[in-house]
């Protein structure tokens, strides 16, 4: 199948997998239940085949792998929960690290939204001052016997550009509402657009926030998961999406070749310093690394839905600056004459 799961979907059917399975229901019994409950057709048609699979090969990773559905690194932990007999727990730790997911994305989906209603609505007044409303106030100074200044001709100039080419800017329009939902609703649309976002001073620290959960989320989770380090860094790469970090996560497996420590490569590398560096090799000595991880996973998490919230604060009240000065400038380079007429009738 070529369809993709959702952050939503994989965590609530990593969720319900394991309650059931920690209830000491079977995997095969288990996709039987899911499947009796399920209310749609497609989540029946990803389903049936698992539970096939299942019922032949005695695997629930390789059905997994055959369906398609899933991403590969959720299929490793699984095989890995399978082995260790803790599928249980594996399942439940991978439906909260999807649901972490899906609350990062979220978050970013409503912070985006807004700004982006707001300049659609103020794009929509600008456009309605430029095409109808310019004209009349045109008409006022011609039965006065006046001329619009240099300001209000331009601009009435453009209005008229804008109007005599409508279809041209319709489809203009279209075509930015179709790369809106490009990047917006696909995959490559979005690596595309966290790409940009590197280069912009005030969103740039928010992709690496978010990079750097998933890099602790993930190692926690081959830690629990009982994976060797190499193979937790390796599934936990394939989580992560700016190049500095990928450098370092490389500089960490060299370091792990090199015979060094799990907790000094990790610091070495320069992924992990300072106060959260010294916490790491503690909890590595104390047995807690993947608790350890697991908290630090959720304070990048909180850091950038707060980055979120001030690169929003940010931008909203930029957005309506301008283009309220631009619908200033408008108004007034209209109203400036006809106020000094007034001014020279009632003197």
């Amino acid at each position: 199948m070529n369809y993709k799961l959702t952050a939503r979907e994989l965590s609530s059917f990593c969720g319900q997998m394991g309650m059931l399975l920690h209830s000491g229901i079977s995997t095969t019994e288990g996709l039987h239940i899911l499947c009796d409950e399920s209310k749609t057709d497609t989540d029946r048609e990803i389903l049936t085949p698992l539970i096939r699979s299942v019922e032949e090969n005695g695997s629930l990773s390789q059905a997994l792998e055959e369906v398609g559905c899933f991403p590969a690194s959720m299929n490793a932990y699984v095989k890995t929960g399978e082995e260790t007999g803790c599928l249980d727990e594996i399942m439940n730790s991978l439906s909260e690290h999807y649901k972490q997911e899906q609350e990062i994305s979220q978050q970013i989906r409503s912070a985006v939204t807004y700004p982006l209603i707001m300049l659609g609505m103020m794009a929509v007044v600008i456009l309605v001052l430029l095409v109808k409303v310019l004209p009349v106030f045109q008409q006022v100074f011609q039965q006065m016997g006046l001329e619009m200044n240099g300001v209000s001709r331009g601009l009435l100039n453009a209005g008229n550009v804008i109007s005599h080419y409508s279809a041209f800017f319709l489809i203009l329009a279209a075509v930015l509402i179709g790369f809106t939902l490009f990047f917006s609703l696909t995959e490559k649309g979005r690596s595309s657009l966290r790409k940009l976002v590197t280069h912009l001073p005030i969103f740039r620290e928010i992709p690496v926030a978010m990079d750097y959960s998933r890099l602790a989320q993930g190692l926690s989770l081959g830690l629990r998961s009982g994976l060797s380090p190499e193979t937790s860094l390796e599934l936990t790469k394939a989580l992560l999406s700016q190049p500095e970090l990928l450098t370092k996560l490389q500089k960490t497996s060299d370091l792990l070749k090199e015979g060094e420590a799990f907790s000094e490569a990790l610091t070495k590398s320069g992924l992990f310093g300072g106060m959260e560096g010294r916490l790491i090799r503690v909890s590595f000595y104390s047995g807690s690394s993947d608790e350890t991880l697991h908290s630090l996973s959720e304070q990048y998490s909180e850091k950038s839905l707060n980055l979120i919230s001030q690169a929003v604060s940010i931008v909203e009240p930029t957005i309506v600056i301008l283009l309220s000065l631009l619908v200033g400038l408008v108004l007034l380079s209209v109203m400036m004459p006809l106020l000094g007429i007034l001014s020279d009738f009632a003197m």
